[in-house]
Parts: C-alpha cells; sequence; structure tokens
C-alpha cells in the first residue's frame, strides 16, 4: 500500500520545514523533529483545500521556477479580475 501523500505532491518549502523542525523539537523534543514534517504537510494540504486559506498553502508551498502557481492562486481568490482583463483584452483585440 503507497500513501497518498508523499514528499514529491506536497512540495513544503524548505525554510518553513526547518523551522517546523525547530519548534518541534522545542515543544516535544526529539519526537517532535520527527513529526514536524509529517505535520507541516497535513497543513499545507488542509490550507490547500480551503478556499480562505489558499494563501497560507502558497505561504507554505515550495517555489516554482515559474510564477504559474501564483496565476492560478490569484484567478482563484479574485476571479474578478481575471474576468475584468479577459473583457479589456477583447476590446484591445
Amino acid at each position: 500500500m503507497v500513501p497518498k501523500v508523499v514528499g514529491s505532491k506536497v512540495k513544503v518549502n524548505s525554510l518553513f520545514a526547518m523551522l517546523a523542525i525547530i519548534m518541534g523539537e522545542l515543544i516535544w523534543g526529539v519526537s517532535g523533529m520527527f513529526l514536524a514534517i509529517p505535520i507541516l504537510a497535513i497543513m499545507k494540504i488542509v490550507f490547500d483545500r480551503i478556499y480562505d486559506l489558499k494563501p497560507w498553502g502558497f505561504l507554505l508551498g515550495e517555489e516554482d521556477s515559474s510564477d504559474h502557481s501564483y496565476k492560478i492562486l490569484r484567478s482563484e481568490l479574485y476571479p474578478e479580475i481575471v474576468e475584468i482583463r479577459e473583457v479589456e483584452n477583447k476590446k484591445d483585440g
């Protein structure tokens, strides 16, 4: 059986991963260090799924080589801006 959540799919930001490990160690010791990354990954997945928390999921995510993920997030959070730009582009073209 393969877990549905794997590291290559979650893509947690390395800065937040290190902060999570440090905070986990401060709170729960060595066992907290081991649990920090799975807890952070769960938080990122939850943030990505809840509409109002999507910016937090984006913040916890790994930086992409293109800003495609930013465009997707912006279009999901502010669909009216995308619609206005599409109307303006149709008028110009």
